[in-house]
């Protein structure tokens, strides 16, 4: 980055703000996608597939 104007530091820089932004958006998506099915999961067999927080191991 040395090189570069400060014009082309800053278009990259707002392109890896927005690249990093998306992924993050489809990281949260794909969390509320797991735990969507692992509800499903539970209620459809009737299995705690969870751990319960407070157990003892």
């Amino acid at each position: 980055m040395a090189n570069k104007s400060k014009d082309d530091q800053i278009r990259e820089l707002k392109e890896l703000l927005r690249q990093a932004e998306k992924r993050a958006e489809m990281e949260e998506l794909r969390a509320k996608a797991y735990s969507k099915m692992i509800d499903v999961a539970e209620e459809t067999f009737n299995i705690p597939i969870r751990k319960k927080s407070g157990t003892k191991q």
